[in-house]
């Protein structure tokens, strides 16, 4: 049986979609595959947390693709 955290942690899981992102900043292109987030936004602060804020929102989307999990 699931507790009431683990019904909240799958709800949320749900919730979140996958997306595929290059980033071009100075002369680098920056690729995030699979991050999973809520939005278009949340993906890309994610993206410059992993960047270690190089990314930035001055940096150029080269490309920005939302995945679907069938």
């Amino acid at each position: 049986m699931l507790r009431p955290t683990h019904k909240v942690y799958l709800l949320a899981m749900a919730t979140l979609k996958i997306f595929d992102i290059e980033v071009l900043e100075d002369e680098m292109v920056y690729v995030g595959n699979d991050i999973r987030a809520k939005d278009k936004e949340h993906a890309l602060k994610i993206l410059t947390l992993m960047s270690g804020g190089i990314i930035n929102e001055d940096s150029e989307i080269l490309s920005f693709k939302e995945k679907t999990i069938h």
